[in-house]
């Protein structure tokens, strides 16, 4: 597993940069995309995590994108990071 920040974090809100943190701290225990895939679901059901962010699976990564301050429904156009598995 390979953890890779491409782009800044937009911090619009104080529990942003803890939401992420915790994010990245959480999924850094996973070896293997089964164990990825239970964290971030556990992580974003026990968290503001779906509030702040979008993520999504691709064929050998995990992405991760933050929402829109002035409309939540859509995502800035870059990833913030991707998990290689």
């Amino acid at each position: 597993m390979n953890v890779i920040f491409e782009n800044t974090t937009v911090i619009f809100d104080n529990n942003i940069a803890d939401v992420l943190i915790g994010f990245v701290n959480h999924i850094l225990i996973a070896h293997n995309e089964d164990t990825l895939r239970r964290l971030v679901t556990d992580y974003a059901e026990r968290t503001d995590f779906d509030r702040y962010f979008i993520y999504g699976y691709g064929r050998s990564h995990f992405w991760l994108a933050q929402k829109k301050i002035t409309d939540p429904e859509k995502a800035f156009d870059y990833r913030i990071l991707i998990v290689e598995f």
